[in-house]
């Protein structure tokens, strides 16, 4: 079956520079063996793509997915192996050799892909912290063949960068939870004594070249394990900070879009019910808007605001606020600058930030949008790694499987599950179905005496 269908994304085709209007064939899924090839055969095909999303996991396909919603073509730059983008039929893929996804192997990457005829410039859109950060350093050569945020990078460095962040949040009067930047072994000894155990450890952002920590956040519930730990490693572009009592329930987000001028166009509230790792890892379950009463949802947003008001930032973004229990104070966490993986949450809920994004870029936003725009209330679960912080909440006595079937009922917005695409939830089943058997019979050879568990595999890269 074929469905044909046309869309112009200007509206009225009088946005910006003359937009193509854009043809999409959306076609019946092929075997999973050919799930490449279909994927590739079934791409929008337009000389020019509206957009070139540089795709990082699951924020990568949500993006896409948000941009095409509205009729946009699209290339998604695979970055990763295992990246579940490549097999959507919504986008041109685009792979990324391992040599040149980094740095200005990847800016020479985008300048071979730059449009050869004067014509509309795509967007580019970064789904990572690393890549904000590496368009907005070479801004002055994309520039003229891209439509891309106009963030200098010195500023951008200060936004991404907590260390930077916590110190303008402080300025403005905001709460930041109380930590220690980049300490040597005898500082943080020093620190530690006054400030008691659990901690949090932190790199700058993720993927920060001269961070030995490479994921979101390490947990220590001891000073003498997080001393050990920095005695071995080093501290390099962390921060350490002391546990507020928050976690799973108590971590939420205000996402939303600013303008060139740094005014907030349109934002939400989010709210994370259950996170991978739990307690401070990425959502794997979670509720839009926030569920908070309407003052304190105010507060949020007011908060979050205040600090917008002193970064002038362009572009889509992600502010993490932490709630603490004890006081009811909303404590700041992070900035993403770039989309994030509940991207696609928040656009079945009725807001649509990456194409949001595209028209303001293109200069075409409509007048008098209100500033906290009416969603639809939804539930959204990334059930693959939902799993993985069931498992590991269940055996910590903190989550029963009953209770966790009925959260998971409540969801009507899933991370991969997309019936108009949908190759990278069916093999993402087939990865975590193989990922489980191998558990299984793990288990079964350990009980035999025989073997350990195997490693943790994310079935979702």
């Amino acid at each position: 079956m074929s469905v044909m269908f046309w869309f112009d994304p200007a509206g009225s085709g009088r946005c910006g520079a003359p937009f193509a209007v854009a043809q999409v064939a959306v076609s019946a899924a092929g075997s999973d063996r050919n799930a490449m090839a279909f994927a590739n055969r079934n791409s929008p095909i337009s000389p020019i793509p509206h957009a070139i999303v540089l795709c990082r996991t699951l924020t990568g396909l949500a993006t896409v997915r948000a941009l095409r919603r509205v009729g946009l073509s699209v290339q998604a730059l695979v970055l990763a192996d295992r990246d579940l983008v490549r097999y959507t039929r919504l986008a041109r893929i685009v792979e990324v050799p391992p040599e040149a996804r980094h740095g200005e192997a990847l800016i020479e990457f985008l300048l071979r892909l730059a449009p050869r005829a004067d014509g509309d410039r795509p967007m580019l859109v970064p789904t990572s912290d690393e890549h904000a950060l590496l368009l907005s350093e070479f801004a002055a050569t994309l520039d003229p063949h891209f439509r891309i945020w106009n963030n200098r990078f010195a500023d951008l460095s200060h936004i991404v960068s907590k260390e930077h962040l916590y110190a303008i949040a402080e300025g403005l009067g905001l709460p930041t939870v109380p930590g220690i930047v980049e300490p040597t072994p005898e500082q943080l000894q020093a620190w530690s004594a006054v400030h008691a155990a659990p901690y949090l450890l932190k790199p700058f952002y993720v993927g920060v070249p001269r961070s030995s920590l490479q994921q979101k956040n390490q947990y220590f519930d001891t000073r003498e394990a997080l001393l050990d730990y920095v005695h071995r490693n080093g501290a390099q572009a962390v921060i350490v900070q002391r546990w507020i009592n928050g976690g799973d329930g108590y971590v939420f987000d205000c996402y939303g879009l600013c303008d060139s001028a740094g005014h907030v166009v349109q934002m939400a509230t989010h709210r994370r019910w259950r996170q991978n790792e739990p307690d401070c890892g990425a959502t794997s379950f979670g509720e839009i808007p926030s569920g908070l009463p309407p003052e304190r949802d105010d507060l949020l947003i007011t908060q979050t605001q205040t600090l917008l008001g002193g970064l002038r930032y362009h572009g889509i973004f992600g502010v993490e606020w932490l709630l603490e229990r004890d006081t009811g104070r909303f404590y700041l966490i992070d900035f993403n600058a770039r989309p994030f993986s509940s991207v696609g949450h928040l656009v079945d809920c009725g807001l649509n930030l990456p194409a949001l994004a595209y028209r303001e870029l293109a200069g075409c936003l409509p007048p008098g949008l209100p500033l906290r725009p009416p969603l639809r209330h939804l539930w959204w679960i990334d059930i693959y790694r939902d799993l993985q912080t069931f498992r590991q909440l269940r055996e910590a006595g903190r989550l029963g499987f009953r209770q966790w079937i009925v959260s998971t009922l409540r969801c009507r917005s899933w991370a991969y599950l997309d019936l108009r695409d949908p190759l990278p939830a069916i093999v993402c089943a087939k990865r975590l179905l193989r990922h489980l058997v191998d558990l299984a019979l793990s288990r079964s050879k350990r009980r035999a005496g025989r073997g350990g568990y195997p490693a943790s595999q994310d079935a979702t890269t």
